[in-house]
């Protein structure tokens, strides 16, 4: 069986329009990668995918051809997904959107096989764990997450000591941002598994610094 050019282009506009749903989780979390990303990489994954096909002028998956440019494409999104993960202090960040992609990815190849419902389908569950999920998240972690916001002059190394401590004890730091007027920096944060005990230790440190004007902490 040859696959048409029609069903060809129905398969990647599929995968696109897969793709998309998924970045605008993304979009409307203000990820980096987001709406363009994941449409072009799930378009992009059954792009290679038909193309494999009809190169090969084979159109199932028993297709040896098929199924080896289906595994470059899984290798090839590994570098995107790399690209898409942060590292900020002893955390990373970004994990969840280099899965996203990696997911989009495999949408595509996906409707790029053939495969809408499965395709569809899967779109769904990711989407019910991505939006459904949000809501249990806080709860779970509710009284082991501390906003902390630090408000200092720039330049004398005021976030080492911070980090260093939070790594000492095991605990985890989440959602950095970082603004700089005029030479004051405010670096806020959520720091998570930390104790009451270890948290008023690493916030008395800081605010005997001379450089920190003031530590403000909330749950």
């Amino acid at each position: 069986m040859t696959i048409t050019s029609l069903e060809m282009i129905i398969r990647v506009v599929l995968a696109a329009a897969l793709g998309a749903a998924l970045g605008a989780e993304r979009e409307f979390q203000h990820k980096t990668a987001g709406l363009r990303t994941h449409t072009l990489v799930a378009a992009g994954a059954a792009l290679f995918t038909v193309a494999g096909a009809a190169a090969t002028g084979e159109a199932s998956t028993q297709g040896i051809g098929v199924t080896r440019v289906a595994a470059q494409v899984v290798t090839g999104i590994g570098f995107i997904g790399a690209g898409g993960m942060i590292r900020s202090g002893f955390t990373m960040s970004g994990i969840t959107t280099a899965a996203t992609l990696w997911f989009a990815a495999a949408v595509g190849v996906a409707a790029g096989f053939g495969f809408y419902l499965v395709a569809v389908v899967a779109l769904v569950v990711a989407l019910i764990s991505m939006i459904g999920f949000a809501p249990i998240r806080p709860l779970m972690r509710r009284g082991s997450v501390h906003a902390v916001e630090i408000r200092y002059h720039g330049g004398h190394g005021t976030l080492t000591p911070l980090f260093e401590t939070i790594n000492a004890i095991g605990a985890q730091v989440h959602r950095i941002s970082m603004i700089e007027d005029g030479g004051l920096r405010t670096m806020t944060c959520e720091i998570v598994g930390i104790g009451a005990d270890d948290l008023n230790s690493l916030i008395a440190a800081l605010r005997s610094r001379d450089e920190v004007i003031a530590v403000t902490v909330g749950t």
